[in-house]
């Protein structure tokens, strides 16, 4: 029996919903858990959808077409009603991912509600997979037709989330998820003629669902409030959700906001309770702070900005044009302005942010993003600076990180490129033979990891940009006194031409004044590690030796954050520092997140199996081989392997993460969809000549593209933003064709020469995605993007050669 179009629609739905749903909770659990939980969006997913082809196998019954027919209905109308139900449960679960040591995870049953969480979540993904998977299990000889339909639903999927998310905001967002799913199941029903009653209770399933959205939009009922402390936050007087974070800003406090400041100008210069120098502070998913500061218009009220650590740089220069990346709030703008700068461009990357600034708080922050000396781009300033033929004065960056998940859900563990070795040759190049790069970060003087692998990084950037010794273009102040917001603060001065003896007698005096201390300047003796580091010769051997990651960051592994290593793990010394600790718990929630998927899979799976016992014993059930097995395995690591890597590397180019984020998975499941749709009019004894040359195709592809994309993207960096899309969209279009192949094309195969064991594919499959999407993120942090995708091409290969030995025994055995 051939699948009818309106159970391909159902499919559709099915699958546009559950990305969807995948990708706002990436969102969600940025704001009231940790960045680092995004992963966990991921594995809910996939996981689900394994045991769900698990049980399906454990019941063939229910992959006879007519049985298919009758279930699947039931099963997206349950599914539509779970995800509302789930996340109300979600949102009581006493989770608090407060930033612990290790032995309070355990001791305070952290992992416990963690594991409730994956419980409670898991159930829609489990529906949505036993549905996508009976109807692969039932029409199995029109997988390609199926596939086709599953992949092209999730790539619309994703483009949903991005746009309800900016319209809707979280809670709504996935309230309207589930009522595609809903539309799912009113499209698996249509034309159920002995079931009526189901067209009926989708159809009201799906209209409830759209009125709870109206009503949430209008008198918000469905709120998410619950921070990553655990408790209830404080309510917000503004909130905005889009694909990229949360914002929410609340009341004004009538004190100054510094990053470091010496108590010499907090107490001689500051008064505290001044309302001219009040500010309100906004918040990136409810923990990464930027103030907006209350502004009249007279610089004079604002001066009092220069005092602190990150404005250091306006003491050296006069009137510098200058480019701020991440303003938030508009503070580190008012410190340029304030020191006479004729034009200050803002690149921030959040237009959330921008929002705020210019929308309901412009009079509080005194218009400040409508000067005319003042302009405000909104785009990932590295792409930006990148494609800029302007030179600046200065180039500033202040404590530029978010801790916030990227919207493609991939456990990023903070990669940044802003924070590279061809970040820094960028920022090299565009300054003015009199310019600064001025860049904040943390500080801990037992171990300032931080600030070397920041003056690491940056001299390499310089020597790429053809400075034979960087040692002397680099200045480092640092704030040891109480002041700073956490255990320290440095700055880092790093300048296009060599300092003269006049400029270090300045910077050494300007820090006396301020109450600050020079670590580092040319010609000066060392005192601590990070002098040491930069006045040494031997910059490799001290990095080799050093017990924490200060390697320079590159763009093929950009993850400046990840300071910690595997062996440090479990060092005591660190998990005192808030710096280092989500270092160490982003490592520690991946391999937690991993061992919750493996283990409840593993043991729902042997329950299954268990209970499944008596009933095989009357009914053997048809075993997969083990090449089948691991054709399935190495495709559900493989495109993981793709997925990720190219998700995080198309960011700079592209300019903003969520353009990243929809291009690539857009592109990559829409054109898989098509080559699973032209694989499916493949004659039956074209499919082993076929598949083979799709496989050197893909495998040669994937060895090549990681260097053909890189020449790609350097020489089209300057186009226009549309023009960009267009190229990322080509460089994709047939590496996605191709990875569309394999799945459909093996679901095809063992649905006509092994039937039965579809289900337990599709769940192999699953339960490798899961550990794939992990390992992209390993392999990436360790060895790069670009290796990351040399092994994919090795892992595509051993599928092909799998596939073939499979094929080959099968012919053998058809020819006895």
């Amino acid at each position: 029996m051939k699948i009818a179009r309106h159970q391909l629609l159902g499919v559709f739905f099915t699958s546009m919903g559950a990305l969807a749903l995948e990708v706002i909770l990436t969102r969600i659990f940025s704001v009231t858990m940790w960045y680092h939980f995004a992963f966990l969006a991921i594995s809910l997913s996939l996981m689900g959808s394994a045991v769900a082809g698990v049980v399906l196998y454990l019941i063939p019954s229910l992959s006879q077409p007519e049985n298919a027919r009758r279930w699947i209905g039931w099963l997206a109308l349950a599914l539509s009603a779970a995800v509302p139900l789930t996340f109300l449960i979600y949102l009581q679960i006493p989770f608090k991912p407060v930033l612990m040591n290790r032995d309070q995870w355990f001791s305070g049953g952290q992992w416990l509600w963690l594991a409730v969480i994956y419980l409670d979540l898991s159930l829609p993904f489990f529906l949505s997979g036993f549905t996508i998977s009976l109807a692969l299990s039932g029409w199995a000889a029109e997988a390609g037709r199926i596939y086709w339909a599953d992949l092209t639903g999730a790539a619309l999927g994703c483009l949903f989330s991005i746009v309800a998310l900016e319209w809707l905001g979280g809670a709504n967002a996935l309230l309207g998820a589930s009522v595609l799913l809903a539309l799912g199941g009113v499209a698996f029903t249509n034309g159920w003629i002995p079931r009526r009653r189901a067209q009926w209770a989708s159809v009201g399933v799906a209209v409830l669902l759209l009125a709870l959205v109206g009503s949430n939009v209008l008198a918000p009922w469905l709120l998410i409030r619950v921070n990553k402390a655990g408790g209830v936050e404080s309510p917000p007087i503004y909130e905005k959700w889009n694909a990229h974070s949360r914002v929410t800003v609340y009341e004004p406090q009538n004190f100054p906001f510094f990053w470091a400041v010496t108590p010499k100008y907090w107490d001689k210069t500051v008064a505290q309770e001044d309302v001219r120098m009040a500010h309100a502070l906004l918040l990136i998913d409810g923990v990464a702070g930027t103030p907006i500061q209350n502004f009249n218009g007279d610089l004079e009220q604002v001066k009092f900005l220069r005092y602190d650590l990150t404005s250091f740089v306006y003491h050296m220069i006069e009137k510098p044009d200058t480019l701020v990346i991440g303003p938030g709030g508009g503070r580190d703008v008012l410190a340029a302005l304030a020191t006479d700068a004729p034009h200050v461009t803002a690149v921030e990357v959040n237009p959330a942010v921008v929002d705020a600034v210019r929308g309901p708080f412009a009079e509080f922050a005194g218009n400040l993003y409508t000067r005319p000396d003042v302009e405000v781009v909104v785009a990932d300033a590295r792409g930006y600076i990148d494609r800029s033929p302007k030179q600046y004065d200065v180039i500033q960056a202040s404590l530029i990180d978010t801790w916030a998940a990227g919207g493609s859900g991939a456990f990023a563990l903070s990669e940044n490129s802003l924070y590279t070795q061809e970040a820094f040759q960028t920022y090299y190049e565009h300054l003015t033979e009199r310019g600064y790069l001025t860049v904040s970060r943390w500080y801990l003087p037992d171990r300032p990891a931080e600030t070397l692998r920041l003056v690491s990084t940056g001299m390499a950037g310089w020597r790429a940009g053809g400075v034979s010794d960087p040692r002397q273009h680099i200045v480092v102040i640092a704030n040891l006194t109480s002041g700073a917001q956490t255990e320290g603060l440095s700055t880092v001065l790093f300048k296009r031409t060599p300092f003269t003896a006049g400029e270090v007698a300045k910077v050494q005096a300007q820090a006396e004044e301020l109450g600050y201390t020079v670590i580092y300047a040319p010609g000066t003796l060392p005192t601590e590690e990070v002098g040491a580091f930069i006045a040494g010769d031997e910059h490799a051997a001290f990095i080799a030796s050093y017990p924490l990651d200060i390697s320079p960051a590159t763009d093929n592994r950009p993850f400046f954050f990840n300071l910690i290593l595997l062996g440090d793990l479990f060092d005591p010394t660190l998990s005192g520092s808030g710096v280092y600790r989500t270092s160490m718990e982003a490592i520690l929630i991946l391999f937690g997140v991993i061992g919750i998927s493996v283990a409840f899979g593993a043991l729902l799976i042997g329950a299954l199996f268990w209970l499944s016992k008596p009933r095989a014993r009357r009914t053997p059930l048809v075993r997969p081989s083990g090449r089948l097995l691991g054709y399935f395995a190495a495709l559900g690591a493989a495109f993981m392997l793709v997925e990720i890597p190219t998700i995080q590397k198309l960011t700079v180019y592209l300019g903003r993460p969520v353009y990243s984020l929809a291009v690539v998975l857009f592109s990559l499941l829409l054109f898989s969809g098509m080559g699973s749709l032209w694989s499916g009019s493949w004659a039956e004894k074209d499919v082993p000549r076929r598949i083979r040359q799709v496989f050197v195709v893909l495998f040669v592809l994937l060895i090549l593209h990681p260097f053909l994309s890189i020449a790609v993207l350097k020489v089209t960096l300057g186009l226009a933003l549309g023009l960009r899309l267009l190229v990322a969209v080509l460089l994709l279009s047939i590496l996605g064709f191709l990875m569309g192949i394999p799945f459909p094309t093996g679901v095809r195969w063992a649905g006509t020469h092994r039937p039965g064991v579809v289900p337990w594919l599709w769940g192999v499959n699953g339960v490798m995605s899961v550990l794939g999407s992990a390992l992209a993120t390993a392999l990436s942090i360790h060895v790069g993007f670009q290796s990351a995708l040399l092994i994919a091409a090795g892992v595509y290969g051993l599928a092909g050669w799998l596939l073939t030995r499979e094929l080959q025994k099968i012919k053998n055995l058809s020819a006895d």
